[in-house]
């Protein structure tokens, strides 16, 4: 019962949220009046010929051209005892032409088919896994937006949105949708879904352990990352206030790695605090514009008070390259507060950016100008609801010594050391790995082999290596914007540390995502389901090669529309056909390599078996007659 308040609560938000409650009850056909009167007289027939005939008034643009392809709510008690309520509603669109039978099919194929799942699974006291659907839509003049979502018994979203102009009966993509609402600038639109995915994130993970830092930042990188498929495959509805609602993937540390997360989207309005905010040190400079923009410029006609040390000198020392300003990359918050500072026993000035919603992000100013690139440190996680930055110091037990760091001061006047916090997130340090060495004091020794990709850790006992660890030697360095240099910090906990030609490698995501695009896209409803035999129909969009989620195998044949087709290997192990345009029945059998001809071998085994039984037979009755 608890559940069901849940899910209703859930889906009484979302209707609230398109700003009115729907229907999706296809209005039943009115029945004709009978008439009262056999017949017609002739005067009045001519009467009737005569009065002219008021026009029908064209179908509103509304919810009564939605109708309904599923509408069903029951209670169902699964195999373990489990009772609960379950209620799937799968609109249509209601009106006769291409576009819109083409939105219908897809709405049958992805959503549809999840309720005939869930009463076959009833049907067969069977557990099943979608708990509800429901549907919003929202009408921007004769263009019908549809969001259907659909949750699992895990919790797990998944939502489709569906555009269709009723004036020329035609299907929107996301782009023609984005450019009918008025967001012809697709580069703005972007920036302010990356705006707007950056600080959903940061709010939602900001008080997390900071001993996740290094997962958090690479959650954050995978969910800013492929954001350009908001104008080819993500959701995007119109919100009702103005803006957009967009479904993105949201990473997570849990169930499957991520889940489909709404979000606020407004790019015709301001991506930024509106503050300008100034910092400066000795040497160098930051700025932030009203519209976000972070950008650190050096001082390079600046001279030291007694005249000693310029810029040049600075750039020699510091090994700072020719670059002399920099558009900071990876700014996505509303900053509010900015401090710059130098930190540390030597000069080492840092940026310190506070957001509206009280998180801290930093900028390494000294790194950045040795690379030629400056980014943002991103959010320092545990250390939120911030209201101020105090200068101050702190002890360093293991040089004994203090230093000066920057205090971020909590609303409850609780402080964190900024110095310690960026420590403790630093995403690519890479303590106690590559190397090989035997400490003379602890005994532990570090071993890179240089035949494989391997490493060791592990302690001498007894004379012997006994390994503690064992690891890939291949470490995650994070994910970036084009032109971002990563510096590579390798700290070993004892002695020296020795490389062998160390490899980094970049993965190329477009290239990835141009080979995702390629896999032939479609729908599949499968039919009959066994162990050794699969039959269903598949619909492609165009001409090209079907990844089938099984791995090829000999044994395997599949027949397409009655024909047998040769298969191949794709993505690895996985088995592929080619398949043309359009809807075909897919058939799929698979027979054990030497199968047949063992049941060949064993027919004519038994054949010869028999025979000899039967020469026996004969034989013997022979020499029972030569007896009488």
């Amino acid at each position: 019962m608890k559940k069901r308040c849940a899910v209703l609560l859930a889906a009484a938000m979302l209707l609230s949220a398109a700003g009115c409650a729907q229907d999706s009850k296809r209005p039943g056909p009115t029945e004709p009046a009978a008439s009262a009167v056999s017949e017609t007289s002739a005067e009045n027939v001519e009467a009737t010929e005569e009065t002219p005939q008021k026009p029908q008034p064209s179908r509103r643009f509304d919810d009564s051209r939605i109708s309904t392809l599923y509408d069903v709510e029951f209670s169902y008690t699964d195999p373990n005892g489990n009772k609960d309520t379950y209620f799937y509603e799968v609109p249509q669109i209601d009106d006769d032409t291409e576009g819109a039978r083409n939105i219908n099919e897809m709405i049958g194929y992805r959503f549809g088919y999840l309720v005939e799942r869930a009463e076959d699974a009833r049907s067969r006291n069977d557990f099943i896994d979608t708990s509800y659907i429901i549907w919003i839509s929202t009408w921007t003049g004769p263009v019908l937006s549809l969001q259907i979502t659909s949750v699992d018994t895990m919790y797990n979203r998944d939502v489709g949105a569906y555009h269709y102009n009723f004036e020329t009966g035609k299907e929107l993509s996301n782009i023609e949708m984005l450019e009918y609402l008025g967001y012809t600038d697709n580069d703005l639109t972007l920036k302010a879904l990356q705006r707007a995915v950056a600080q959903h994130f940061d709010t939602y993970y900001g008080s997390d352990d900071p001993t996740y830092a290094s997962e958090l930042c690479k959650m954050r990188a995978q969910s800013l990352n492929g954001l350009s498929d908001v104008f080819t495959y993500f959701a995007v509805y119109p919100y009702y206030t103005g803006g957009l609602i967009i479904t993105v993937p949201m990473y997570t540390l849990a169930g499957a790695g991520m889940m489909w997360t709404d979000i606020d989207v407004y790019p015709d309005k301001r991506q930024a605090s509106g503050q300008v905010l100034h910092g400066q040190d000795e040497w160098f400079t930051c700025d932030v514009t009203a519209t976000g923009k972070v950008t650190v410029r050096a001082l390079t006609d600046y001279v030291s008070s007694d005249g000693a040390v310029t810029y040049q000198d600075m750039k020699e020392w510091y090994e700072l390259g020719d670059q002399t300003e920099f558009t900071v990359n990876g700014c996505y918050g509303n900053y509010v507060k900015m401090l710059m500072t130098s930190v540390g026993q030597d000069y080492a000035p840092y940026v310190f950016l506070l957001t509206e919603d009280g998180n801290v992000e930093y900028i390494d100013v000294i790194s950045g100008a040795q690379c030629g690139t400056m980014a943002n440190g991103g959010p320092l996680y545990g250390i939120n609801e911030i209201v101020k930055f105090e200068i101050g110091t702190a002890y360093d037990a293991d040089f004994e010594a203090e230093y000066t760091t920057v205090y971020a001061v909590s609303r409850d006047n609780e402080k964190y050391n900024l110095v310690e916090a960026m420590h403790i997130a630093d995403p690519i340090g890479l303590p106690n790995l590559v190397g090989s060495y035997v400490s003379d004091y602890t005994g532990t020794w570090f071993e890179i082999c240089e035949d494989q990709p391997n490493f060791y850790i592990g302690e001498y006992r007894n004379e012997t290596r006994e390994p503690a660890k064992w690891d890939s030697g291949i470490t995650y360095l994070g994910m970036y914007e084009a032109g971002d240099t990563v510096a590579v910090r390798l700290v070993p906990e004892y002695g020296m540390l020795r490389l062998y030609e160390p490899l980094f490698y970049t993965e190329d995501l477009a290239l990835l995502q141009s080979a995702c695009n390629a896999m032939q896209p479609g729908f599949a409803r499968l039919e009959e389901v066994s162990s050794s035999h699969f039959k269903g129909d598949v619909t492609a969009q165009a001409d090209g090669p079907l990844v089938i989620s099984i791995p090829w195998e000999e044994g395997w044949t599949v027949e397409v529309d009655g024909q047998a087709v040769p298969t191949r290997k794709a993505v690895g192990e996985l088995m592929a056909i080619d398949l043309t345009a359009g809807t075909h029945t897919l058939e799929l059998r698979y027979c054990p390599p030497g199968l047949a001809a063992g049941a060949v071998f064993s027919a004519a085994s038994a054949m010869l078996a028999g025979l000899w039984a039967f020469c026996l037979r004969k034989r013997a009755r022979a020499a029972k007659g030569a007896e009488k």
